[in-house]
């Protein structure tokens, strides 16, 4: 077996690694886009897709990109606290640019959480969209609206944002914010820079996946086969957010299953029972479901 574990350098030159799994004889290729300060082996799933998905015949690439952990390679000013959402276009470009070279001409762009949001975002703004064949979104999420929804709940949105303002007054933009420790929704913190990036109003985030005002103008645009999987109990639990958590997707699964059928006629959606965000404990279920789309379309 050769070293599966792959490198990058994106174009402004931070190293990012990832898993590969190659099934030899394939030119079709899954690759993975982790969520809010995840890796590429971290999520239950990952193990499972990346030992059934090239017996289906698609290789398997897991990748961390620039918001993997918190804070990680502090020389290079990597991690969810220091990320610009905007800079996942950077991260995909380098990990297709990688598939490129090794042939793959499938490509499947796969994405948990987060992830979901910036692949929507890249197949409208990324450099070789148009060299991706199908989108798989896994746990979809509308990040900008719960961060809302969390700062709504604990009243303290303007002393967020006047903090983070203050500090990138003062050239302190990578400082993490304090006046709520646990800024990112309260499940992670976050640098004044890119707290005011993410979560200003009419900020790219906003823009990505907004299923709290069910219109998805990006969404729509995307012409390839979608897959869309999402468990029955995907509650977001961010501190004190609501009791008992409240829905990633801010409405109502079934809603939501509605709203992404009706604004792209390419999707195909799955809920998945008894199981939680990341899909513990149905790992062979999700990757069931993704193995039986990929054969289907590619």
């Amino acid at each position: 077996m050769n070293y599966p574990i792959a490198t990058v350098t994106t174009k402004d030159n931070l190293i990012l690694h990832g898993l590969l799994i190659e099934e030899k004889k394939s030119s079709k290729i899954v690759i993975n886009i982790h969520g809010s300060a995840s890796n590429f082996y971290e999520e239950s799933f990952i193990e499972n897709m990346a030992t059934q998905l090239p017996k289906r015949g698609f290789s398997f690439l897991s990748t961390n990109n620039r918001g993997n952990s918190v804070l990680t390679h502090t020389w290079q000013k990597c991690g969810s606290a220091l990320e610009i959402f905007e800079d996942c276009i950077l991260d995909i470009n380098a990990w297709i640019e990688f598939a490129l070279s090794k042939n793959y001409s499938k490509i499947i762009l796969q994405g948990h959480s987060l992830g979901t949001e910036k692949i929507v975002y890249y197949m409208n703004k990324g450099k070789y969209r148009n060299k991706v064949n199908g989108i798989i979104l896994l746990g979809f999420s509308d990040s900008y609206g719960n961060a809302l929804k969390f700062m709504e709940r604990l009243k303290c949105k303007n002393d967020l944002f006047n903090e983070a303002k203050n500090l990138v007054r003062k050239n302190m933009g990578e400082q993490f914010l304090t006046s709520k420790w646990y800024s990112h929704a309260g499940i992670l913190p976050k640098s004044a820079e890119s707290f005011l990036n993410q979560f200003s109003k009419n900020s790219e985030l906003s823009k990505a996946f907004p299923l709290r005002l069910k219109k998805l103008d990006l969404y729509s645009k995307i012409t390839v086969p979608i897959l869309a999987v999402i468990s029955d109990n995907d509650k977001f639990t961010g501190a004190d957010v609501v009791e008992g958590g409240s829905e990633h997707t801010m409405w109502p699964i079934k809603d939501v299953v509605r709203l992404l059928k009706k604004s792209n006629n390419r999707t195909k959606v799955a809920v998945i029972s008894k199981t939680n965000h990341s899909f513990e404990g149905k790992e062979g279920e999700v990757t069931k479901i993704v193995s039986d789309f990929l054969t289907a379309n590619f």
